[in-house]
Formats: C-alpha cells, structure tokens, sequence
C-alpha cells in the first residue's frame, strides 16, 4: 500500500488517499485523526505534498508523524513538500488556511538531531533527504529509525 496523505482529488493510481473530503470510506478522515485504517509497518511509501502545512503544530503534527512511523514499513520513505517559512518569500505565510510553518530545522526534532530539552514523545527518524527547493519549498525524506 501507498498513502498520499492530503491529495484532494489528484491522486496518481495506486496510491490510497487520506484527505477529509476526497478520501474513501475509512480514509475520508483529517490526517491528525488517528490510528489510521491501517496496521503496524504495512505501508510502503506515504507522500504529503503541502499538506503538512494544514495541520496544527504541536500534538496533531506530532500525531501524524507518529502515526506515519508506526504505519511504514522498514525501509519505507515518508516524503513531505512543505513551504520554507524562512525562505524570504512571502508564500509560507500569506495562505490562511496554513496553521503551522517548517524551516529546514523543523525536521531535526524528527531525526533527533535537534535536541529537545522536553520529551514529547516523538519516534525518531532517519533523514535520507532534506534540502530547499527553488525558492521556497523544502523537501524531506525520511525512514523509521
């Protein structure tokens, strides 16, 4: 199985949506609302592409992380596109629909590399890929460690 996590109404074939309005049956649901339909490490890939940005910060973005961890399957990749809110630009932050903003170091709290002097209950994952692209979107890609 594949998980686009947020992919409205284009969704390439073969790939399950969990969206709230173009979702299906069990997974016509807010990414945040979890578990998932789905169990433990039986998922191969999962993809939000500005989406991530729609979701609060704090315990539901937690929640969807976790939630992706437990879902994927060793070796999977979790790859996220999310506007760089310290790229300069004004896209990050002009869209009201967007609730949370991610910079490049949004991602090391994820991999641990950030160091957080709380424990908030985070599963850690390997960073495979992190870079910005173009002018303002970054790219993550990640594993269960």
């Amino acid at each position: 199985m594949r998980l686009e996590i947020g992919g409205g109404h284009i969704v390439p074939p073969g790939w399950t949506n969990l969206d709230p309005v173009n979702g299906h049956g069990e997974w016509k649901r807010l990414a945040q609302d979890t578990p998932w339909p789905v169990g433990d490490r039986a998922v191969e890939a999962i993809r939000a592409a500005h989406v991530m940005e729609h979701i609060p910060a704090g315990e539901p973005r937690l929640a969807v992380m976790n939630e992706a961890h437990r879902v994927l399957r060793r070796g999977g990749v979790f790859e996220i596109r999310v506007p760089d809110c310290l790229s300069g630009t004004w896209n990050a932050w002009a869209d009201p629909t967007h609730v949370s903003f991610w910079c490049v170091e949004s991602f090391h709290y994820f991999d641990g590399t950030k160091a957080a002097n709380a424990d908030y209950g985070i599963r850690l994952w390997k960073t495979l890929e992190l870079r910005v692209q173009g002018d303002n979107e970054i790219l993550w890609k990640g594993t269960p460690r």
